[in-house]
């Protein structure tokens, strides 16, 4: 038997659902594996290595309010590409080599600022569950971070022995305004994050793979 549900409740449940992100599209995972102690990532469907961000209405409650007013996405997740056998006291870390100027990146459950966003540590560690963190934007145009994922200590550093791998996303929010609007306290965003405009946020060469 079906009951409906009095009007009260029904906009009430409708409020809570106009207040909680969506991820934007379907998932796009970033696929870890570990193999003879060398870190690989893959995107799962190489089609969706660029998502859009979605525009929101404002109204989003306690730690998610961090995505109002912005364009945001969440669809791009960290998944394990099989079994993964670590050492003792260590885990899998991602760390922001290079990212747009105006992305910012917060954990999934916390919504927390992680990877350099709002002066975070750049290193962030991932535990090995399916994890979907949101990104977000007050400019359109389009945006890049680019990671690198290693195994390292609890304290966050590299272990000897172990090959990290790189990863480029890549956001889409919008049509760029670029050159006709500026940005308060840095003049004209720049039109396309490149390799070139992106923050740098480690020293280092760049690359598909690094060995250490």
């Amino acid at each position: 038997m079906r009951y409906a549900l009095p009007s009260a409740l029904m906009i009430s449940a409708s409020g809570a659902l106009a207040s909680s992100p969506t991820l934007g599209g379907p998932m796009s995972h970033l696929l870890v594996t570990l193999f003879n102690n060398e870190i690989i990532l893959s995107f799962e469907s190489p089609s969706m290595s660029t998502v859009t961000m979605q525009d929101n209405a404002g109204d989003f409650t306690a730690g998610a309010s961090v995505l109002n007013n912005n364009g945001y996405n969440g669809q791009f997740g960290w998944l394990a590409n099989g079994f993964i056998s670590l050492p003792p006291s260590s885990g899998i870390f991602v760390r922001t080599l290079a990212s747009s100027p105006h992305l910012s990146v917060y954990e999934e459950t916390t919504f927390a600022s992680i990877l350099g966003t709002d002066g975070s540590d750049d290193v962030w560690q991932w535990d090995g569950t399916m994890t979907h963190n949101w990104y977000s934007s007050d400019t359109h145009g389009e945006h890049l971070a680019r990671y690198e994922v290693f195994v390292g200590d609890l304290a966050g550093n590299p272990l000897d022995g172990y090959t990290s791998a790189t990863i480029d996303l890549r956001f889409e929010y919008g049509q760029d305004l670029s050159g006709r609007i500026g940005t308060l306290g840095s003049g004209l965003v720049p039109p396309v994050p490149s390799p070139g405009t992106i923050t740098i946020m480690s020293a280092g060469l760049i690359c598909t793979r690094r060995r250490r």
